[in-house]
């Protein structure tokens, strides 16, 4: 009688307890070889850039607010990876905290970005595919790893963001420049305006050259020793 009247009870536990147990479901993401600067409710900080696509040189990379159980960022590694995704009680999880947990499942791919050939100084030779003097020549140094450019227009020092970045394109963001003035400001003058066409990339050897939407190239540059 005992194990009759208990019965009932044992099956509705055990009804309830499946009721309060999320299903897991798992997403596979691309994560970017670099973190991005963003705003995740509690203050500043780095986010992941993640992204469905099957093929990362597709990708349209967008901020992950939250951290991935399990998952090891490494900079200037693309990385596919498996992940779970876990409902939380939201009666239990902080207001500015995801009400999603995620887990690493398992990392499917990993591969050094190819964006990092770039990560380097570079000196002009060439403005708009003309061989410019070597005294003075405008310099370019690319941080991918940070996204950001800075260097030196052959008159003005000048920094800025780097927006995006494929493996054969380039955007970049506002660039600061100091305002100073030089006795021959043409060099100069053709550096800023061939920076601002700058769309598409292409490395060969210790040759970095850039180009604008319609495939002119615009600028040449030499890896500095």
């Amino acid at each position: 009688m005992t194990l009759l009247k208990t019965f009932p009870i044992l099956i509705l536990s055990i009804m309830l307890s499946s009721c309060g147990t999320s299903k897991n479901v798992t997403s596979i993401y691309w994560v970017n070889s670099t973190k991005t600067d963003c705003d995740a409710g509690a203050g500043k900080t780095t986010c992941l850039q993640v992204s469905k696509a099957d093929n990362y040189k597709n990708a349209e990379w967008s901020n992950f607010y939250t951290t991935i159980n399990g998952f090891n960022f490494e900079p200037g590694y693309l990385q596919k990876i498996e992940v779970s995704k876990t409902a939380l009680d939201t009666k239990n999880t902080p207001a500015d905290a995801s009400s999603i947990k995620y887990e690493l499942v398992k990392v499917l791919e990993k591969k050094q970005d190819p964006k990092l050939a770039i990560h380097d100084i570079w000196i002009t030779t060439h403005i708009n595919a003309e061989e410019i003097e070597k005294t003075n020549a405008p310099s370019l140094e690319i941080n991918t790893t940070e996204m950001r450019v800075s260097g030196t227009n052959g008159c003005n020092n000048y920094s800025g963001q780097i927006k995006n970045i494929t493996s054969n394109t380039i955007t970049f963001g506002a660039i600061a420049s100091t305002r100073k003035m030089c006795i021959n400001m043409a060099i100069p003058d053709r550096f800023d305006k061939a920076m601002n066409s700058i769309s598409i990339y292409k490395k060969e050897g210790i040759t970095l050259f850039f180009y604008n939407a319609n495939g002119n190239e615009v600028l040449r540059f030499k890896k500095v020793d």
